[in-house]
């Protein structure tokens, strides 16, 4: 398709780690434009590129695969200079939650809504983190609002993760442009729709892999498999033949699902730049 995510572009988004920069939530949203400059997000605002996104679906369901794949570049492009999501591990989700200078506000996913045309309307029915001074935009958007949010302190806040980690959910953080951090959603494929853009149509910054790569432990592996029915990347398998766990490395997304079921302790989440063929593999 033209096009894949380097390190040199995470090095320009902010560089290894950029979340837990604590100047990356939220203060530039508030910049106010230079004169004849428009605000909003670099490339568009939301209904703009989520049109664009719709169309490539579109084409695709259509099986127009020349337009689709010149759509599909056109709209990776745009997200080089707005990344949309990463995904971070349940520890990392801490990090940025004492990093966070703003409040911390749980409120409903809208994928979930778009997807099962439900509304989440308790703490524990709702699945995404506002963080920092970032949700003084969703007063500009209020169909956020409407199943009601939760203020949450950050030991709630970690409690509050910690419990969608448990149910397997990948935690994947929210971009509002480059060192810009909006929150953190808490979701599974199907339902997310970063997930199935990046797996489903190779919008890959719409779900950029995490800092970190899963790696078995084959002397505690026992091949149980709890693991692997946990995966939401396709990245894990059952080798028959010696009886273990195994991750395919490429498309591995470090996001520690698997590690948090393990019972055995055989799941490592190790930095992904520690590996010369995985340095560019986001």
């Amino acid at each position: 398709m033209g096009f894949k995510i380097t390190s040199e572009m995470i090095d320009q988004w902010g560089g290894s780690f950029w979340y837990k920069n604590p100047e990356n939530y939220g203060h530039r949203l508030y910049k106010l434009p230079e004169p004849g400059e428009k605000g909003g997000r670099p490339g568009g605002d939301e209904g703009h590129l989520f049109r664009m996104l719709a169309n490539i679906i579109r084409l695709k369901n259509e099986g127009k695969m020349e337009e689709y794949l010149l759509e599909v570049n056109k709209l990776n492009q745009t997200f080089v200079e707005s990344p949309a999501n990463q995904v971070v591990p349940l520890q990392d989700t801490f990090d940025m939650i004492d990093a966070a200078n703003g409040p911390l506000i749980a409120m409903m996913c809208l994928c979930r809504k778009m997807n099962r045309a439900t509304e989440e309307t308790s703490l524990w029915e709702y699945s995404c983190l506002g963080i920092g001074s970032a949700q003084l935009k969703w007063k500009r958007w209020p169909e956020r609002y409407r199943g009601g949010v939760e203020y949450l302190t950050p030991s709630q806040a970690k409690e509050w993760m910690d419990y969608w980690d448990t149910r397997g959910m990948v935690h994947i953080l929210m971009s509002e442009g480059i060192g810009a951090i909006a929150g953190l959603c808490n979701c599974d494929y199907p339902d997310c729709i970063a997930i199935r853009t990046r797996l489903g149509y190779g919008i890959d910054p719409m779900c950029v892999k995490a800092e970190y790569v899963a790696k078995i432990d084959y002397e505690r592996c026992i091949g149980c498999g709890d693991c692997i029915s946990r995966c939401q990347f396709g990245a894990m398998k059952n080798e028959i033949t010696v009886k273990k766990a195994n991750i395919d490395p490429y498309r591995c997304f470090g996001c520690g699902v698997c590690q948090r079921v393990c019972q055995q302790k055989a799941i490592n989440l190790l930095p992904r730049r520690s590996f010369p063929a995985l340095r560019e593999e986001w």
